[in-house]
Parts: structure tokens; C-alpha cells; sequence
């Protein structure tokens, strides 16, 4: 009869934790929501779901790994696709979180900087492509079967280093709106509420940086290679930890307000075409003969 090793069962214990968290704050988000579901809204729906997905298959894994090539490698391509899906959407919501403090007067994509941070995610594609070529996953030849996975120096270096500047540069946006706001910032009806979203939303992007941190380190000190419910274990608390940092960031009054308000506002400053007709009306005049 089979019996788990310690570690495996605070893995899963640990696993079942960020689901039932993760579960929670998907629940409350969802029933907190009401139309129109505006785009940073959808964005946290889908950060919360790419959360929820990657901690079910990884508590699922966990216990499944020993011995069992299909499993370990589930894991792993759990790490490299899912986790970074949930990643994407997490920097989606810090772009238009820069985008919706900055007070918009134009649409996203006539907005410089937001087309800049865009731009910016790119070179993550290169940094999954990275993860498939430089990854690690096997399974030992000898009892209890354990299995490893991980990535190589190159990848995991290189998505250290983008999590960490790619970081930082969100972070230092949302300093310089907290300390020092433009003049639409200082000028409009909700600065206060402007400057308390963006000291809240420095504190998602320093735990974000410092999750993803710990994480590569620790894979990094391994040598790339961890056991899998070590790495799936690791990875759902970096991902879990700033969805609860998200989530209370998110559901502050001010934030739920400035969010509306400067969406409203965006919306309603757009360029209008106006078409001007001209009606002309005929008049037939006729001449009685006396």
C-alpha cells in the first residue's frame, strides 16, 4: 500500500489551502460584479481563474508524481504554460492600472505608455519558448520514483531577471503617481483616492517581485531541478500570495470608484464624428393674373 512521505502531504495541504483561498476571493469577485463588465474587471476574473486551474492541477499532480512519467510532465508544463498564463493576466492588470490612475483624456491605444508596457510583454513569449527548450523533467530509476522538473540556467535566469525589471518598472510608475502626481492627477474630483490606489497598488507590485524572487532563486539554488511537488507547491504560493494582495487592493472603495469614474470619463472623451445636413426647402411661388 502506498504511503505519501511528508513532504508530499504538506504539499497537499498547502495546495488545497490556495485552492480554497484562490476559490474564495473568485466567488466574492464574481458576485461583487455587476454590469458592464468593464476590461480590468475581466482581467481579474481571468488572473483569479488562471490561479484557481494551475492550483487544481497542481494538487492533483502532486499526489501522482512518484513513478508516473505522464504526471511529472504535467506538472512541468503546468509550470511553464498556466502559471505564466496567470502572469500575463497579472501584468495586464498592472498596465491598466497605470493607465486608469494616470487620469486618461484618450483611448488605450492613443495613450504612449500603455502601448509602451504592451510592447513591453512581448519578450515573454521568448521567455516560455526559453522554458520549453531549457526544461528539466524526469522521473528516477530508482524507489520511491521521484520526480524532477525544473528549467536550466538560461530560462530560469532570464524570467528572474524580466520579472524583476519588468517589476520594478510598475513599481516606480505607481511611486511617481503616488509622489508626484501629473496636473490632471492633482486637478481631479478623486487625487485623493488616485494617490491611495497607487500606494496600494505599489504594495501588489513589490509581493509580486518578491514572490517571483524567492521562486526562481529557490529553483535556482536546486540547480534547476526540484522535485515536481516542490516546484508546483513553490509556484502556487507565489501565484496564490499576489492574488490575495490583488484582491484587497482591488476591493477598496476608492479603487472601485476611480476605476468607474475614469473608465466613464475615457469613454465619454472620445472623438465624436459629427455630420452637419443641410436641408433645403423649395418654395414654388405662383402669380394670380389679375
Amino acid at each position: 500500500m502506498y504511503t505519501p512521505d511528508d513532504l508530499e502531504i504538506v504539499s497537499e495541504i498547502i495546495s488545497v489551502a490556495c485552492i480554497t483561498a484562490v476559490s474564495l476571493l473568485f466567488g466574492r469577485k464574481a458576485a461583487s460584479i455587476e454590469r458592464p463588465v468593464y476590461y480590468i474587471r475581466g482581467l481579474l476574473l481571468g488572473l483569479y481563474t488562471a490561479t484557481w486551474a494551475f492550483n487544481i492541477i497542481a494538487c492533483m499532480a502532486t499526489s501522482t508524481n512518484n513513478g508516473n512519467f505522464v504526471s511529472c510532465a504535467l506538472s512541468l508544463y503546468n509550470c511553464i504554460i498556466v502559471y505564466n498564463i496567470a502572469k500575463l493576466f497579472l501584468y495586464l492588470y498592472f498596465i491598466e492600472k497605470i493607465y486608469i490612475t494616470s487620469v486618461p483624456k484618450t483611448s488605450r491605444f492613443r495613450t504612449a505608455l500603455y502601448l509602451v508596457n504592451l510592447g513591453l510583454l512581448l519578450p515573454y513569449i521568448a521567455l516560455i519558448v526559453l522554458m520549453i527548450i531549457y526544461r528539466n523533467a524526469q522521473v528516477e530509476e530508482t524507489a520511491p520514483f521521484h520526480c524532477t522538473i525544473g528549467f536550466q540556467l538560461p530560462a530560469s535566469a532570464a524570467t528572474l531577471t524580466y520579472d524583476i525589471l519588468i517589476s520594478s518598472l510598475y513599481t516606480g510608475i505607481f511611486i511617481k503617481y503616488a509622489l508626484f502626481p501629473n496636473t490632471a492627477q492633482q486637478t481631479a474630483h478623486q487625487a485623493t483616492s488616485l494617490r491611495i490606489m497607487a500606494r496600494r497598488s505599489i504594495v501588489a507590485t513589490v509581493v509580486s517581485m518578491v514572490t517571483a524572487i524567492v521562486n526562481y532563486c529557490v529553483l535556482i539554488g536546486f540547480n534547476g531541478q526540484e522535485r515536481g511537488l516542490v516546484a508546483s507547491t513553490i509556484c502556487a504560493l507565489d501565484i496564490s500570495i499576489v492574488v490575495c494582495v490583488v484582491h484587497w487592493v482591488a476591493t477598496h472603495p476608492s479603487e472601485m470608484q476611480c476605476t468607474v469614474k475614469a473608465l466613464t470619463t475615457a469613454i465619454n472623451d472620445k472623438p465624436m464624428k459629427l455630420e452637419i445636413k443641410q436641408h433645403q426647402e423649395v418654395v414654388v411661388l405662383s402669380e394670380l393674373a389679375p
